[in-house]
């Protein structure tokens, strides 16, 4: 069974992309920020065997992310309550089971080995973990690097990012050495995570190094690449037309 957590926040102005909001605002800033979710959210499509839960904050804003993330996915209850499914990319037969947590309190690393114990103790075996600020980090990678934790000789993944953190981790068993002592929002992260899991003779197999966006200039980048047309249509800005 495959569990992939992905932590998110209510997109209001000042609480979301602090670090993008001092080039462009915080008003604008929340506006990127719902479109680097909508276009995550395609970027999903396509997970293979595996429910998605969205890890929240504040722990208030339950109604305020369903309202907002199931119309995007297309999402409806299912039978299990708390349980909603959502069309995929793999033919009408298949459908994404989604369900919602609140991420609790404590720092950052406190709320993320708590929603691996979760996920765990649900009789989950590998489980996954992302945030919003990659949208290159879609189902190719993650089915990936779930793939690729079915090895013995791995205990999990790890998915490096260009800025010296990590865009996802992948478990088949609880870590919690992996969440303590690590200096979040800073450029060492990967590198602490990494020493932590040694320490603890844990094998992480990494995953090919991606962009998170963070500042301006990732911002503009990305807006260049790949995903700018889906980026500007979550914006609702017009395309560019091509000869």
């Amino acid at each position: 069974m495959r569990l992939l957590l992905v932590f998110l926040k209510e997109p209001l102005p000042g609480k979301v992309k602090t670090r993008l909001a001092q080039d462009v605002g915080h008003e604008e800033a929340a506006r990127y920020y719902r479109a680097l979710v909508e276009v995550l959210l395609k970027q999903l499509q396509g997970l293979e065997k595996c429910r998605i839960r969205f890890c929240y904050a504040p722990d208030d804003a339950n109604d305020a992310i369903r309202f907002w993330l199931l119309p995007l996915m297309n999402g409806s209850s299912g039978e299990e309550e708390g349980v909603y499914l959502s069309p995929t990319a793999l033919g009408e037969k298949y459908r994404q089971e989604i369900d919602f947590r609140p991420q609790g309190e404590g720092d950052l690393g406190e709320r993320m080995a708590r929603a691996f114990d979760d996920g765990f103790a649900d009789g989950y075996q590998h489980i996954s973990i992302i945030g919003t600020d990659c949208p290159d980090c879609g189902a190719r990678w993650i089915n990936a690097g779930f793939s690729r934790m079915a090895s013995p000789q791995r205990d999990g993944i790890i998915g490096p990012s260009t800025d010296g953190g990590y865009y996802l981790l992948g478990l088949k068993s609880p870590c919690p050495e992996l969440f303590q002592n690590i200096p979040w929002s800073q450029a060492d992260v990967l590198a602490k995570t990494l020493v932590a899991a040694g320490d603890t003779n844990l094998t992480l197999e990494q995953l090919p190094p991606l962009t998170d966006i963070d500042h301006i200039d990732d911002w503009n980048r990305a807006m260049a690449g790949p995903l700018g047309a889906s980026l500007k249509k979550a914006l609702g800005e017009e395309l560019d037309e091509t000869i």
